[in-house]
């Protein structure tokens, strides 16, 4: 007697085979998802220090001889021209945010959800913070600071541990009080090692400077990131990284002669009064 090998699949087998198609769909679904909200996070986040730079750039300019400030709600932030918001005003640019975002926790000096910016200094009496964050999980969050001198910039995602070298300064904001334009040569002087010459003008367009390297200092690599935030005139707003879980050797940073920054081994920072936020020598 033969027997027919082939058969049909039963009923059970279709539905375990449906499930299991199911559960892959879901997880592909779900990663793509995660994946959507993470990118959308960091997107808006950036966008929004964009915002407050180009606002703060239109008030140090004196663009329409006015200040500019950025309002922020739920779901949208709002640049404005003037001292005060006003919603009715036909020149406000509105940002709406993804729907899969939202702004919270504003927390800044005197109250409110205004970052005014102060004409030809280009800082603000409403310094503070305020999240982005995931509205289906707001724990995933990005925290965005506005400092006095009306700087803003994503800070890290959580806080590193006290005690240890990652809880020691990364980033660096200050003005130069002067024009850039001139600056000839960006200096590394890493004492008692090597003294590292940079042509200025080769990492600068457009306005903006943007210089990053990493140098092998007495076999340990430091890494550095010096770059513009906003260009004036007569004074230019920068920013510099310096990671300390990798740089460990002291370092003196010049534009030309002029000293402005120095850091210890340590990572502890000292700002050039004289040609930061200070007064500039005659």
């Amino acid at each position: 007697m033969t027997h027919n090998s082939q058969r049909g699949f039963t009923m059970i087998e279709i539905l375990v085979a449906i499930g299991v198609l199911a559960i892959i769909g879901t997880t592909v679904f779900v990663g793509f998802s995660t994946a959507t909200e993470s990118a959308d996070l960091k997107t808006s986040a950036f966008k929004v220090v964009d915002a407050l730079q180009f606002a703060r750039t239109r008030t140090i300019a004196s663009l329409a001889s006015s200040q500019y400030g950025v309002h922020f709600e739920q779901t949208q932030y709002v640049l404005f021209r003037g001292a005060a918001y006003s919603a009715l005003d036909p020149d406000n640019i509105v940002y709406p945010l993804s729907s899969r975002v939202e702004i919270a926790d504003i927390t800044l000096a005197g109250g409110g959800s205004d970052v005014v910016f102060d004409r030809l200094t280009g800082k603000t009496a409403q310094e503070g913070t305020l999240s982005v964050r995931v509205v289906a999980d707001p724990s995933q969050l990005k925290i965005v600071e506005i400092s006095v001198a009306g700087r803003a910039d994503v800070s890290a995602d959580a806080l590193p541990p006290a005690g240890t070298r990652v809880s020691d300064t990364r980033h660096v904001h200050f003005t130069y009080n002067q024009s850039i334009g001139g600056i000839g040569e960006l200096i590394l002087d890493f004492p008692g090692y090597l003294t590292q010459n940079i042509t200025f003008s080769d990492y600068l367009s457009g306005g903006i400077f943007d210089w990053s390297g990493t140098i092998n200092v007495g076999g340990s690599n430091q890494v550095l990131r010096i770059h513009t935030h906003a260009t004036g005139v007569s004074s230019a707003d920068f920013s510099i990284t310096r990671d300390v879980r990798y740089n460990d050797k002291e370092l003196y940073i010049y534009f030309d002669t002029d000293n402005v920054i120095h850091y210890t081994a340590a990572g502890a920072v000292t700002e050039n009064s004289l040609w930061i936020n200070g007064v500039v020598p005659q």
